[in-house]
């Protein structure tokens, strides 16, 4: 397998699930930024087939997307500095990802109408357990 600027050297010792609520807790954003962050995470794996998601790639993605959503649609947010200690990166790492990111998704962070509403019912769905996201 190919390794990526998203790929770590190991594992982090953390939980997807903690993880996702570490983020919510520091990044403070609107819950609308989670909806986004899942829907650049798709596209990213849609654009990139040979994007191998596994435990060393994961997190990294999680944090891109995330901070591409907040910084798209709240109207304040931290400085990739903040960002990059929160989730435990070099400020390096965080503006590398977030180029890539950006590159490989072409710019495109629009996200319609109709394909939040379809993004927000399938976390709401997994939120209540009949689905898994």
């Amino acid at each position: 397998r190919q390794t990526t600027e998203f790929h770590s050297v190991r594992p982090p010792s953390i939980s997807i699930r903690d993880y996702v609520r570490h983020i919510g807790k520091h990044f403070q954003c609107s819950p609308e930024c989670f909806v986004l962050g899942l829907v650049y995470i798709d596209r990213l794996i849609t654009r990139c087939p040979d994007l191998h998601v596994d435990t060393l790639s994961v997190h990294r993605i999680i944090a891109c997307s995330m901070v591409l959503a907040v910084k798209f649609q709240d109207d304040v947010y931290y400085s990739n500095k903040y960002y990059a200690r929160v989730l435990a990166l070099s400020l390096q790492e965080i503006n590398e990802l977030e180029r890539t990111t950006l590159r490989l998704l072409s710019y495109k962070l629009c996200v319609s109408p109709a394909q939040f509403d379809k993004y927000h019912q399938m976390v709401r769905l997994a939120a209540c357990g009949r689905v898994r996201v």
